[in-house]
């Protein structure tokens, strides 16, 4: 049973290497640091060479995204942990493609939590997250032109990370700690996280929050009933209630949308 976690730290930043080389010695102690880089070319000759257990890799660097590591796809298995301080695109895709993170500057209690799940993940032999080639091309997928237009998800289900196409999930559904994703085709994915860890990048893939318990993907509209609150049915047959306070949001939303609402009767 592997109880020491190797680590390199990629970041084009001397100081900021230094920092989090320091919080890993003093805070961090099952963690081996093997190395530093300061772009993607060395972190590339690095990691081939150490075989590190997990990579702290900046986002934001001279030589190109840190995402383009994942373009050499030789690379031997490794954890990601991202670290940037652009918290608006980075971190939508990085949740899209169910990668760890941390904000800059780094919170140490943060950086103790993301230690530890690397670390019992090398416990107990879930390797559900040390290869990166399904999550680098959900990455790939969403990535158009250094902009993100977010078609492809992984998502953390009970017996690992599953992919799917945004426009096959049609709602989700909250249930306490978790959350069901029904699917086209009448599928249903249990998703081991909560509705709250989604929602925000779900609204940047054209997902509208209904009520507390319902998230719903636009594009599986059918029509819209009236009531107070009122229902809307999606493509699966299904009708979803809308929360009263959700009501005018949801009506301009598609109306902003052009999106065409059958009224009943």
């Amino acid at each position: 049973m592997k109880t020491e976690v190797t680590c390199i730290i990629v970041d084009d930043e001397l100081q900021n290497q230094e920092v989090l080389a320091k919080m890993l010695d003093q805070f961090c102690h099952s963690v081996s640091l093997l190395g530093t880089a300061e772009n993607v070319d060395q972190a590339v000759e690095l990691i081939k060479t150490k075989k590190p257990d997990v990579v702290f890799l900046d986002i934001e660097m001279p030589d190109g995204s840190g995402f383009n590591l994942f373009n050499y796809t030789d690379l031997p298995n490794f954890y990601t942990v991202f670290t940037t301080a652009h918290a608006e695109y980075a971190i939508k895709a990085i949740k899209f493609a169910a990668f760890d993170y941390l904000l800059k500057p780094i919170n140490l209690t943060e950086l103790k939590n993301a230690v530890e799940r690397v670390a019992e993940k090398l416990r107990t032999g879930n390797s559900e997250n040390v290869n990166n080639t399904n999550r680098a091309a959900v990455l790939r997928a969403n990535q158009k032109n250094e902009k993100f237009e977010f078609n492809k998800i992984a998502l953390s289900t009970p017996e690992g990370i599953e992919f799917f196409h945004v426009n096959e999930i049609v709602r989700c559904e909250a249930d306490r700690a978790y959350c069901n994703f029904y699917l086209t085709g009448k599928r249903k994915a249990v998703i081991s996280k909560s509705l709250k860890e989604y929602e925000d990048v779900l609204i940047s893939a054209n997902f509208f929050r209904v009520h507390k318990s319902f998230m719903i993907n636009l594009a599986h509209v059918k029509r819209y009933l009236q009531g107070k609150g009122g229902f809307v049915e999606l493509s699966d047959d299904s009708l979803i209630p809308v929360a009263v306070r959700k009501k005018e949001e949801f009506l301009r939303k598609l109306k902003a949308q052009n999106i065409t609402v059958e009224l009943a009767d």
